[in-house]
Order: C-alpha cells, then structure tokens, then sequence
C-alpha cells in the first residue's frame, strides 16, 4: 500500500481498493469522500484497530482545519474517489467542523450497528454503507463490487466462514436453471405399412 502523497491538491482522484490515501501523523488536506468507502484506522501496538468509516459524502482529515497531522491512516475498503476541499477561512472553517462533529457521530453509531447484534443485521448495515450514493440513494452493491471476505469479516468482527455463509443468505447468486433437454430418439415404427 503506498500513501498518496504526490496528489496536488483541489484534484479529484481515484483510490483503488486497499490503497492509503492518508497516514496517521502526517499532514494533509482535508478531503471530501465522493464515491466509494474508506477505513480509518489507528496504528496501535497490538497491530491496527479499525475506527470508523467515511462513506461517500463524509469528510476525511478534519484534523487540517486545526493544523494538526492527521489522526488516523485513511485506506480504500472499495476504489473510491475523494477530492481535496479548500482550506476555509475561519468562519467557512467553523462550519466545516461543525458538519465535521456531526459526522463524528454518525460514524460512531455506524460502527455500533456493525459490531453488535446478529452477523446479517451487521452485514445488512455494511451493504447498506457501502451502496450509499452521493445523493443519498442507497444502491444494491454487486458481489464483484464488494470488499475481501477477509476485509469485510474485520469491519464487522466476526469469523471469514461466518461472513461467507451469510452473505450467501443475503446476496444469492443469481443461479441459471438450466432446461434438461431430453433427446429423442427417432426410429421408424415397427408397424408402419409401407405403401
């Protein structure tokens, strides 16, 4: 995974699945996720710990409009594409955390939805996330369009089998049936009288 560092600001850019696109403790500009879902997570001794998700529409890197480096390490669940947003001036700056705050707790309670209860209402939920349009619209998500197993097994905090099985039950294939052609074989008949 390499960070995206060399991207100018004011682009926007495409992120393909699993790759960075910021880094905890390194300084940025605020960005604006509009498509796609990314995973925050903070870097921690026992390994990573997934915090939250920005979904299409969220703000990433809040922590520019204070000056301060970013929080947490900012990486693609699925391509996504976010563009850099203008650092405001001190009032459009206020506004712009306040909408940032609220977001904070959508996402808090996002993550509570996906790691407590049964794993289908959690998985439900990631759908859901993850189908979430700019313009509010939530969209069936297509199986090739999904995250890993694996992945998708960390957000919700459950087992790889466990998300496999379920998500058979929620999103079942579209199987063909197949028609059973039967051959006939055709031979004269054995009474014919021929004229």
């Amino acid at each position: 995974m390499d960070f995206l560092s060399h991207i100018p600001v004011t682009n926007t850019i495409d992120v393909p699945r699993g790759q960075l696109l910021m880094h905890a403790g390194c300084s940025g500009p605020l960005w604006r996720v509009t498509h796609g879902v990314f995973k925050l997570v903070r870097h921690g001794q026992d390994g990573d710990t997934l915090v939250q998700l920005a979904q299409t529409g969220d703000l990433i890197g809040v922590e520019a409009l204070c000056a301060s480096p970013y929080a947490f390490t900012a990486i693609a669940l699925v391509t996504a594409q976010v563009q850099s947003v203008g650092m405001p001036n001190s009032l459009d700056a206020y506004e712009t955390m306040s909408v940032g705050f609220v977001q904070q707790q959508r996402q808090t309670c996002d993550m509570l939805r996906l790691r407590t209860g049964p794993i289908a209402q959690r998985l439900s939920c990631l759908l859901q996330i993850l189908g979430k349009q700019a313009d509010g619209r939530i969209l069936r998500v297509q199986r090739k369009e999904l995250p890993t197993l694996k992945e998708m097994a960390r957000v919700v905090d459950a087992s790889f089998e466990t998300v496999c099985r379920e998500l058979n039950s929620l999103m079942p294939e579209h199987k063909r049936v197949q028609k059973r052609v039967t051959t006939k074989w055709i031979r004269p008949c054995p009474f014919a009288v021929s004229v």
